[in-house]
């Protein structure tokens, strides 16, 4: 059963979040940070093993230019929001 309070734009904001603390601002962090926070996720129980966790890399992974175009922007909550 899937936990029906598991957010993949929450995860999104989570890995600019990180990438902003750490100083970080390549694809290479973003994507290891995807894997990261999923991993996450999953050890806390927000996610389990019947969740497409491939999916969901997959659909971050896509959302790059977006992250990009938040770190342009100061991390406009317009970017960061978009579905």
């Amino acid at each position: 059963m899937q936990n029906i309070t598991f957010d993949l734009n929450q995860v999104f904001r989570d890995v600019i979040d990180r990438m902003e603390d750490d100083g970080e601002f390549s694809r290479e962090v973003y994507d290891d940070l995807i894997v990261e926070v999923l991993e996450e996720k999953r050890e806390l129980g927000e996610l389990s093993d019947d969740n497409d966790i491939q999916e969901y890399v997959e659909k971050l992974k896509a959302r790059w230019p977006e992250a990009e175009a938040s770190f342009e922007t100061g991390h406009d909550d317009a970017v960061l929001n978009q579905d």
